[in-house]
């Protein structure tokens, strides 16, 4: 079944949310430049000279920093439209590290209408291998593998897309530092430029380019700019509230909005409840269609 078909068979509070089609996790070639949105939410500081003039080993130092393992989190997700009507979602999610990628998984937890939704990802590090994705709708009793070709695609009426919700290899993008030195709330940035190598991951990511703020004391995001394949249609992200937590820093909220023709289309928030490290109740067997498909 295509990724369209489900989407017709998603409530109505999720199928008509009129969000955008496609964003970022590429979002600077997937949010700062080869890391994937959500993972990009945690990291250590890696040293890095801050006076480096090589922007390919800046995005490979993005890519590199250790961001944790067996972790469980859990945040808030808030959707508003152009009229400013919102809808909140809770989302459950773990992530476990092997031999050549990450596995994730998500669940949502509230409304009811949504409940027991799932998005089950299998990342791998090596660009030319396709990641894998299964999304699960309790109304279907069954779980559907999302094909490569509709990764651009809104992740459940978010500003996300389905390709936000994965990392991606450096060695796919064209990197440029369009400043070497620019202040964000304070954080001393990177202004780096992505831009992908070939159609095939313009298609697959839903972006032409990006423009990425990232931190010289962090390596992680601070802000992004994405400009969208299809729509005529800017994303702007905004990572803010760091933490440390077990000595690696997090990005505890992340804003999104997408922008047409210079007016707000929509927007969506991440804000992160929870978040643990190293939790011996993640395992392999958290990560499978069948568990997909169990629910919470």
């Amino acid at each position: 079944m295509s990724y369209h078909r489900l989407h017709k068979l998603l409530p109505a509070s999720q199928a008509n949310f009129p969000l955008l089609r496609a964003l970022l996790r590429g979002t600077a070639a997937r949010v700062a430049l080869g890391a994937g949105l959500l993972s990009s939410l945690a990291a250590p500081a890696l040293a890095l000279d801050p006076n480096t003039k090589d922007a390919r080993a800046i995005a490979k130092a993005v890519e590199d920093r250790e961001s944790g393992d067996r972790i469980v989190s859990r945040v808030t997700l808030t959707l508003q439209d152009a009229a400013g009507r919102k809808r909140v979602r809770k989302l459950n999610q773990q992530s476990l590290k092997f031999d050549g990628g990450t596995r994730s998984i998500i669940f949502f937890e509230a409304p009811a209408d949504v409940r027991n939704t799932g998005l089950l990802s299998v990342d791998f590090d090596d660009g030319k291998k396709e990641d894998d994705q299964w999304l699960y709708l309790p109304s279907l009793h069954k779980s559907t593998r999302i094909s490569t070709s509709d990764r651009s695609g809104s992740f459940m009426g978010t500003d996300l897309t389905y390709s936000d919700m994965t990392k991606k290899d450096p060695e796919q993008y064209d990197y440029a530092i369009i400043e070497q030195s620019v202040k964000v709330d304070g954080e001393d940035c990177w202004l780096l430029e992505a831009r992908p190598r070939s159609e095939k991951e313009k298609k697959e990511t839903g972006y032409v380019k990006t423009h990425t703020w990232i931190s010289k004391s962090k390596l992680m995001p601070v802000q992004v700019k994405a400009w969208v394949k299809e729509g005529k249609k800017l994303k702007y992200m905004k990572f803010s509230n760091f933490e440390k937590i077990d000595g690696i820093w997090v990005a505890k909220r992340l804003a999104v909005r997408t922008v047409r023709g210079g007016k707000v289309d929509s927007q969506t928030l991440l804000e992160t409840n929870t978040m643990k490290f190293n939790q011996a109740s993640v395992t392999e067997s958290q990560f499978s269609e069948r568990r997909l498909e169990q629910g919470l």
